[in-house]
């Protein structure tokens, strides 16, 4: 059996649905119809870093060891890679066991894993450097096919649009062309092919065509996300059509997509409720003062949007950016020895600053418990500008991690406004605690992808209830007649099959992982701006 596994980043039934139903989206309308649906649950947080990362390995982010791009560590962070990973991928499962997989542009691929078969890596990239295996694979097709790339080109602002969404479209037909080439050129048994690119255009196009958007405006550009979707949808129907008789296709996303309403600067939150500290000296009570009365990153940022230059952010060394930020209030003006929570993550992750954990923690496990319910009691008094509550769920990172790494990722999950808002990443954008999107971003992630599967043995027709991301790495091995690893999280969706089949398990606890390597000083500074960019940083 060839399998077919095509990633649609922060797809949505809520979209596909009724542009299945109206027309536009064919092929995705054929599999619906002639295999099984189910929302996709997706990890807490909803966002790409642990989300593909956990469908690779089917365990936990206390498993595997991813919990967002970066890492934190007090007032500093580490950037993520395939490294990271701390349980064997799926290719490297289906390689060992004799198959041949082909990756393309899956998220938190790079560096590429050797497989049996092909691996071409993703929007965490560096520039120049070897994205695929084997490592000369680009080059062998780079003369025929063009470059290739894995992110945008243009980052979106504001009055771009046009030049953004034949960026976006380009980005969409690239991978298209290459998967076809090398499906043709590299034939596996198991094929993943990932689209990031729509997942980039619903963040900043999504007012355009959400009439119900507090920011819609009539615009031209109305139909950029339907029409890019109608893209995908061509290119998985080009994909369908080169797969052999009695082939299988899986078609899912790392978690779903809704309008962005406003920001929240945490941090400034906890400063107010007592739960993060600042500097007692002159200059950090300065800059403070200066905070407070709108003399932030962001009302610098607006200053060079309006002068059209804030793409020049992006040619700003690191050190120099640094250097600047350090003029504004900031993590390095927190008083660590006094501070008991900080947020860091655009989501809404909270860590406790805990002794053993964090660079300058100061919590003791003893007062752990109490802590965590002083920072939750506070939050659960979050409202927005007109006095309406905003925490719809508050999740302990110990009640939905488990495993060796468990400790490593955020003590509290916030679900603000239905995920309808989200938080500044790292510090803060300015001194009030209800903002809006630096970039003018209107769209943002929920927790429900989508899951539709189709082929021989599959049901026809049929939709399920609500599935999770951790359940598909062991539903593809058992599609596959493999058996499953104990150390997967997930479940066996037997029931999307006519005719189920006893699940076979195998412990290999002892499968190695290789060491992790970071990223040398030039690469980190190249993904934080493309994070930054996309709004992650």
């Amino acid at each position: 059996m060839t399998l077919l596994i095509i990633g649609f980043d922060g797809a949505t039934f809520d979209l596909i649905k009724p542009w299945a139903r109206d027309g536009y989206l064919p092929n995705l309308a054929a599999l619906m119809r002639d295999g099984v649906t189910a929302d996709l649950a997706s990890t807490l947080p909803p966002v790409t870093s642990p989300a593909w990362p956990t469908f690779m390995t089917g365990a936990n982010p206390g498993k595997h060891g991813v919990f967002d791009f970066i890492q934190p560590h007090g007032e500093n962070f580490t950037l993520v890679n395939s490294t990271r990973i701390r349980q064997p991928t799926l290719w490297r499962r289906l390689s060992d066991a004799g198959y041949r997989v082909g990756v393309l542009n899956v998220p938190v691929t790079y560096p590429p894993q050797e497989v049996n078969g092909f691996m071409v890596t993703d929007i965490l990239s560096p520039r120049n450097a070897i994205i695929s295996h084997p490592p000369d694979l680009i080059d062998r097709y780079e003369t025929e096919m063009g470059p290739y790339r894995v992110a945008p080109n243009i980052q979106y602002k504001p009055g771009n649009e046009a030049e953004f969404i034949a960026d976006i479209y380009d980005l969409i037909d690239t991978h298209a062309r290459w998967a076809l080439k090398l499906m043709e050129s590299e034939p596996v048994d198991v094929l993943m092919v990932h689209f990031i690119a729509m997942d980039i255009a619903k963040h900043a196009l999504w007012r355009f065509m959400d009439h119900t958007h507090k920011r819609y405006e009539p615009s031209p550009y109305e139909h950029a996300i339907r029409d890019g979707y109608a893209r995908v949808d061509a290119a998985i129907g080009r994909l369908m059509a080169k797969l052999p008789p009695g082939s299988t296709t899986i078609a899912m996303s790392d978690h779903g997509f809704g309008p962005l309403k406003n920001m929240v600067n945490l941090n400034v939150f906890f400063i107010q409720h007592g739960l993060m500290k600042l500097k007692p000296d002159a200059m950090t009570q300065l800059k403070a003062w200066a905070f407070r009365n709108g003399i932030t990153p962001a009302t610098a940022y607006q200053w060079l949007s309006r002068l059209g230059l804030q793409n020049t952010i992006a040619r700003v060394s690191k050190k120099a950016r640094n250097d600047i930020v350090g003029k504004f209030l900031s993590f390095d003006s927190v008083d660590w020895s006094r501070t008991i929570a900080y947020s860091m993550g655009h989501v809404g992750q909270v860590y406790i600053n805990r002794i053993g954990r964090d660079d300058h923690g100061m919590v003791p496990e003893a007062d752990y418990e109490r802590r965590l319910v002083e920072v939750s009691d506070a939050l659960a008094e979050l409202r927005d500008d007109e006095g309406q509550p905003i925490l719809t769920n508050l999740w302990r990172g110990r009640e939905v991690y488990h495993g060796p790494y468990a400790e490593l990722g955020p003590d509290l999950h916030l679900e603000l406004d239905h995920y309808a808002m989200i938080a500044c990443p790292l510090f803060a954008t300015e001194g009030r605690v209800m903002t809006s999107q630096i970039r003018g971003d209107s769209g943002c992630h929920r927790r429900e992808g989508i899951f539709i599967a189709a082929g021989p043995g599959i049901h026809s027709g049929v939709e399920l209830p609500e599935a999770s991301i951790l359940d598909l790495a062991p539903t593809i091995l058992h599609l596959l007649g493999e058996p499953v690893p104990q150390v997967m999280d997930g479940r066996v969706l037997s029931e999307i099959l006519t005719q189920p089949q006893p699940v076979r398990t195998v412990d290999d606890s002892d499968a190695g992982v290789a060491t992790e390597q970071g990223f040398d000083a030039a690469e980190a500074e190249q993904i934080e701006e493309r994070l930054r960019g996309l709004g992650y940083l």
